[in-house]
């Protein structure tokens, strides 16, 4: 008997160590931390310079710093980069916000008709999401401006935007359709009489990988006007720290923005309203002393054709991730937010792709390097003189495992001939960037570039990602291009692909 009780009680402290081993403190990765120290990415100790500041993001979106203070009073925002990276702020000490960080949508979209500023020129430009976050739709175009009455506006940007159909059900007396509002953590609104179509949901409860909210579609154009453009979406923020994160009184705002308004005879429809965007805190401790808290609602529909509703967007994602949260009510959250222990700040790792630039081989450009442009357009975005047949691809990529190699694909805009190339090997850090280069040849006229790579994702990455009907990511394509964006598709052990900014909670 003795015996079995001693195993017992060896048993029992065994588990209680494991317990203590599993709540042990949170590290964010901050290279400011001494686990982590890299004198060139650390900024040290951060409190705003001026009540309104505004911070840069770099090329990766992530701030690394010792402590972070906002205080009362002071609001901060960020700027886009060319990537449109959500913000991700790591300490290695505590957080205190007692003013406002706001990483809500940009820009409102114009308003259309009687409705706008009187410059009809502007009519239906779109609204701009937040940092990680996507632009509304732009409105339809009027015949005004070379277009048709009832052409369905653009939908929003984003995997849940927005969008319209610009032709009612018979049963509607009103000359044009509103639009349909962004969707993320939950479904953006529809506008009735079979108009506005609402985005979906997506995206994952963890936040994991981080993304933004969705743009509301462009409302239809009318007999006169344009239609009026949708609201973007809120943007993404991650804070993680090593320490505690308090908030004696902020708040963290990533609102969509309302969709545009249209008015007048023969007015074009309302823009959708942007959905919320995410915000996620991660830390050891959590205290909240006095609110308001998070926000992350989405933006109302705008008012266009008469007796027609417009779609709203839906609410954003919020997650609170800590071994210790005091203060927090359901108050401080909307929407509500969702809590768990601390994981992965980053998915292990959100791996991007994009191709920098292309420098001709042969013809008068010879040797001349042609950067890819701050905001291509997919028409004429670099050009060559006559003459030019190949030329090499310079690749940059973030998270990407050294030794991969990518596929470049040159694709004729017009026609046959498609061709591709396999890159070198990535070189540079498989933690942080790294860059590779393709010789390709290009076909005479307009060609489209696109680059994909893909990789095997080890154990411990796999069991940090999602498992979609119970199967572990096995590997990870990513493809890019000119725009600094990436799309990421998680492939199973059975070869099932799954978008990434898809995955389901």
């Amino acid at each position: 008997m003795k015996t079995i009780q001693t195993i017992m009680m060896t048993l029992l402290v065994m588990t209680l160590l494991a317990g203590t081993a599993l709540a042990a403190a949170f590290e964010s990765g901050s290279s400011c931390g001494a686990a982590f120290h890299n004198s060139t990415t650390c900024r040290g100790a951060y409190t705003p310079p001026t009540t309104t500041t505004t911070i840069a993001l770099p090329a990766n979106g992530i701030l690394d710093y010792t402590t972070f203070t906002v205080p009362a009073g002071y609001t901060i925002y960020f700027t886009k980069n060319a990537a449109n990276t959500p913000v991700i702020i790591r300490t290695s000490g505590n957080v205190s916000i007692g003013g406002v960080i706001n990483v809500s949508a940009l820009t409102a979209p114009t308003e259309s008709g009687t409705a706008g500023n009187g410059n009809l020129g502007d009519d239906g430009q779109p609204g701009t999401g937040g940092p990680g976050g996507f632009d509304g739709g732009r409105g339809g175009v009027s015949p005004m401006f070379g277009g048709l009455a009832r052409q369905p506006g653009g939908a929003g940007k984003g995997p849940g935007g927005g969008g319209t159909t610009g032709v009612p059900s018979p049963d509607y007396w009103g000359s044009a359709c509103n639009a349909g509002g962004g969707g993320f953590g939950a479904g953006g609104g529809t506008a009735n009489y079979g108009c506005g179509v609402g985005g979906s949901v997506y995206g994952q409860a963890s936040l994991l990988p981080l993304i933004g909210g969705s743009g509301g579609g462009g409302g239809a154009s009318g007999s006169s006007y344009n239609g009026a453009g949708g609201g973007g979406g809120g943007g993404a923020i991650t804070i993680a720290s090593s320490g505690t994160i308090h908030f004696p009184g902020g708040i963290i705002y990533a609102n969509g923005m309302a969709g545009g308004n249209s008015g007048g005879s023969g007015c074009g429809g309302g823009g959708g309203g942007g959905s919320g965007g995410a915000i996620r805190l991660v830390a050891d401790v959590l205290s909240m002393s006095g609110g308001p808290g998070l926000v992350a609602n989405g933006g109302a529909g705008g008012g266009g054709g008469p007796n027609i509703s417009t779609g709203a967007g839906g609410a954003g994602r919020i997650r609170l991730e800590s071994n210790t949260i005091t203060g927090w009510t359901t108050s401080n959250s909307s929407p509500a937010y969702t809590t768990w222990t601390p994981g992965h700040v980053l998915v292990p790792n959100n791996p991007t792709l994009a191709i920098v630039s292309v420098t001709p081989t042969t013809g008068p450009d010879n040797t001349v390097v042609k950067p890819a442009p701050a905001n291509p357009t997919g028409n004429a975005d670099i050009t060559f003189q006559t003459g030019t047949t190949t030329a090499t691809v310079s690749l940059s990529a973030y998270y990407i495992p050294t030794g991969s190699t990518a596929t470049v694909y040159v694709i004729p805009s017009s026609g046959v001939g498609r061709s591709s190339s396999i890159s070198s090997a990535f070189t540079g850090s498989s933690t942080d960037v790294s860059t590779a280069t393709a010789t390709i040849t290009l076909s005479p006229g307009n060609n489209i570039l696109q680059a994909a790579v893909t990789y095997t994702v080890t154990e411990l990455v796999a069991m940090a990602l999602p498992q979609f009907n119970g199967e572990y990511v096995a590997k990870i394509r990513v493809e890019g291009g000119m725009d600094g964006k990436s799309q990421v598709t998680y492939i199973t052990a059975s070869g099932k692909e799954y978008p990434a900014n898809r995955a389901k909670a």
